[in-house]
């Protein structure tokens, strides 16, 4: 081939795809343009594309010291990998991403983070979720199915602690615990449902001595015995007689601490009671949801939970007096929970501790009278 031909070859070849460098950067195109003012390099073609080194895993995994920013075809995945700095990123959708003909988009491979580099979980989040659907609220968590769809719920109560006890106290003409108490401590501002039984009875008579009894708490800090409700006030038993007798109520928000909880009281004649049945305590510290309107609550005087009720009064009051006396108090004595609020629970109580010191009252001028007795003929 002559000079004059390859010279013409080469000018040819030069017209159809031109490399420009200007000081700013370099352009490779076939229109002879400049590169874009942003770019070091600006290829442009409509029929070509850019082609990256081409390395395996294992060739891309040796380079030393990659840059961030670094860009390679890795042929094992078929992909294009970046260094980011911490590491390689494979950044192709590839066949990960699915979109169905309903524009339902699934993910077939791998995991998702959302503001995180290489998540640990199927779908890892840095950040807070917002939930617009399904019926969101105030207080309201997500609750699943036995098939996994959630749904918004109220927020079940949440438990922060139990403390228990058993023992007694003796009875004293100041008020004081008549149980060991139980300690429950609060590591936050919630409140306590406090159960407490103890079993009562005289040693004389017929008891003159006044006894008043009430759920308690008090801080173990500092402070006095804060009673909670009516109370039972104005007890007396016939002689011989040994009732138990159970208090449930539930404080109003505590700030932190460690309390003291159980059955307290005070009597003028002391002595007149025995001191040595035992009394267990339970003590729950909770917080409610923010959405509940109400509380239920089931409080008052019951038997043993292992008698029934008429069984219990035939053991302990029958063999005093040769028959059955029944004390009644609503529901307390069905024994059956209602649902009310806490307002309307404390006047019920009240109501009841009245209705069962009017009965016990009763009981006892019926005894000293000799009507009983008469009556049992």
């Amino acid at each position: 081939m002559s000079r004059g031909i390859s010279v013409f070859i080469l000018s040819v070849g030069l017209l159809i795809y031109t490399v420009n460098g200007y000081s700013q950067g370099v352009a490779i195109n076939e229109t002879n343009a400049p590169p874009d003012p942003s770019a070091m390099l600006d290829v442009e073609s409509t029929t070509k594309g850019f082609l990256p080194p081409r390395l395996t895993s294992s060739q891309r995994a040796a380079i030393a010291a990659p840059s961030s920013g670094l860009v390679v075809f890795d042929t094992d995945f078929n992909a294009l990998f970046v260094m980011t700095g911490e590491g390689w990123m494979r950044v192709d959708a590839g066949e990960k991403w699915l979109k169905d003909d309903d524009n339902n988009l699934t993910y077939s491979l791998g995991k998702v983070g959302i503001g995180v580099n290489y998540p640990d979980a199927e779908l890892e989040v840095n950040g807070q979720i917002k939930i617009n659907g399904g019926g969101p609220g105030a207080g309201k968590v997500l609750t699943s199915d036995a098939q996994g769809t959630a749904t918004w719920q109220n927020s079940p109560m949440s438990i922060l602690g139990i403390g228990q006890s058993s023992g007694f106290s003796n009875i004293s003409n100041t008020l004081s615990f008549l149980v060991v108490p139980a300690l429950v401590e609060l590591s936050e501002t919630a409140s306590i449902m406090i159960h407490s039984t103890r079993g009562l009875g005289t040693t004389t008579g017929i008891t003159t001595g006044l006894l008043n009894i009430y759920v308690c708490y008090r801080n173990v800090s500092g402070g006095a015995i804060t009673t909670l409700g009516g109370g039972i006030l104005g007890m007396r038993l016939p002689a011989n007689t040994r009732i138990p007798f159970s208090l449930s109520y539930s404080t109003g928000f505590l700030p932190a601490g460690v309390y003291e909880v159980g059955l307290c009281g005070s009597c003028n004649e002391p002595s007149q009671w025995n001191s040595n049945e035992f009394g267990y305590t339970t003590g729950m510290a909770y917080k409610l949801p923010a959405a509940t309107a109400g509380l239920s609550l089931n409080q008052g005087i019951s038997p043993y939970e292992s008698q029934s009720r008429d069984t219990f009064y035939e053991n302990n009051v029958a063999s005093s007096f040769g028959s059955a006396v029944e004390l009644t108090a609503g529901n307390l004595s069905s024994g059956k929970e209602s649902t009310t609020t806490v307002e309307e629970k404390i006047e019920q109580l009240s109501r009841e501790n009245e209705s069962i010191k009017n009965q016990l009252n009763e009981l006892i001028r019926l005894v000293e009278s000799g009507t009983l007795n008469s009556m049992d003929k």
